[in-house]
Order: C-alpha cells, then structure tokens, then sequence
C-alpha cells in the first residue's frame, strides 16, 4: 500500500470513527457501514497479498472485503466478549478502527520491504484475453450481485407473506363469583379463526371433559362467549377444529380464590 493510499484509508477510519461516536444519524450511519463492512476488509487484504501481486482478480478482491470485515466483526466480538467487555457501539467502533489502523501499518511497511521490480523481470509469457477476462472476473461477480439480488427479493417476499399471516389467539378473563350450584361463568375470547366448525371443550385437572360448547367464528375470525366452569378446580379449555384429535389452542383458567 503507497504512503497515499494509506493515508486516505487511515483519514476515512478515523473521520468514520468519530461520526459513528459523535455525530448525527446522517453521519453515524455511513461511518458505521464503512467500518462494518469496507474499511477493515480493504486494509487486511493490502496487509495479506503482496503488491502488485496478478493471480488474485478484482473479484476476488470486491469479495473479500466485506467478507474479512464481517470476520473482523465477528472474531472481535468474540475476544471482546470473551474478556468481559461490554458489546456495544463505542466498542465496535474501536474494534473495526484499530483492525484498520494497524492492517493499513502491516500493508504500507510490507510495500516498504518490498524488493522493487526491475526491468528484468520477464512479462507473462500469454496475456489473457479479453473473454478469458470477462469469465474470470466479470461472470463470477454479475452471479453473485444476481444471487444478492435474488435473496434480497425472496427476503421481501417472504416477509409479506409473513406479515399477512392471520395469528390466532385464545383469552380468558378472570373467573365471576361462584353461584349457587358451585360453578364459576368466565368469558373466553378467540381471533383469528378460519370459517367452519369449532368446539370448545373443559376439561378437569384429570383430563375429564366437564364442558362442551360450539363455536361459530364471525366473519373477522372472532368468537367471544361465557363458558361455566366449577369454582373450585383448575380448567383446562381446548379449542379443536372440526374433528380434528389434536387441540387446536389450549388455555388454562385457575382456580381462584
């Protein structure tokens, strides 16, 4: 890395430093996307391949970059963590800058160290040509923005169809007195149903049914009605659709004193 490049890098680590500590959503934000995802990336690999160096493409350098940023995330969190640090955005920040800081120190002291090229140094003997090129370089990366693309889309689909999921729900409220005959009356509401046929059945803490009430949802999906209960046991209230075995919903009233 020349003494230009490095300084530029370590300029844009500290300036998206001190914008991810100090200022405004506006700043913070794209300082902390630099040293997420750019920034520590950029500077390792200057630090691991040698200057100059033509078996490694420009894809695989675009690629490695958020990809050894996220292991810079990831493995320093994990040695923060790991010596009871507290995980939070001052010490992200440190940890994305001083990775920088010190891969940009190992790059411009490698370039340094480096043997200069002389002109001896034979040309490669068949240059590669522009097709060997595009598949090379330009292929791999149009596939992988394609693959982003495509999560990026089957995400976003996948979270409507989630959003317009109906949930179901079944709610008691407390218990009323006890009557006469020993038993408790308790409202029970559900939402979400499909339309058809619904039953309600009470069971005691022995798994003897006790109660059984037909429900018919609303057009919304919602049933609200009193079921009785005995005052002084705890009742199991399972909902099943049709004739289906298995409880759809199942709630649980305790006795109350």
């Amino acid at each position: 890395m020349n003494p230009v490049r490095a300084g530029v890098v370590a300029g844009l680590t500290v300036a998206a430093a001190v914008a991810v500590e100090f200022g405004p959503l506006p700043l913070s934000l794209p300082g902390g996307l630099l040293l997420g995802f750019a920034l520590p990336g950029f500077a390792i690999g200057e630090a691991i391949f040698r200057p100059g160096r033509r078996d490694v493409g420009v894809v695989e350098r675009m690629m490695m970059v958020p990809a050894l940023s996220l292991a810079v995330l990831v493995l320093g969190g994990l040695a923060l963590w790991g010596v009871g640090g507290h995980l939070n955005r001052t010490s992200w920040m440190l940890v994305c800058a001083v990775s920088t800081l010190i891969a940009t120190g190992a790059a411009y002291y490698r370039t340094l160290k480096a043997e200069p090229a002389t002109a001896e140094t034979p040309e490669p003997a068949v240059r590669r040509t522009v097709q060997e090129r595009l598949i090379r370089e330009i292929l791999p990366l149009t596939l992988a923005v394609l693959l982003v693309a495509g999560a990026g889309v089957w995400s976003y689909a996948d979270s409507v169809n989630t959003y317009d999921v109906t949930v179901s729900t079944l709610s008691a409220q407390t218990p009323g007195p006890v009557d006469a005959d020993g038993n408790r009356a308790v409202q029970v509401t559900a939402t979400g149903l499909a339309a058809g046929e619904w039953t309600l059945v009470l069971s005691d803490p022995a798994g003897v049914e006790v109660g059984r009430q037909g429900v018919r949802p609303d057009g919304d999906g919602g049933w609200s009605g009193q079921v009785t209960m005995p005052g002084d046991e705890r009742v199991t209230v399972n909902l099943f659709r049709g004739q289906d075995a298995s409880a759809f919903r199942t709630l649980i009233i305790s006795e109350v004193s």
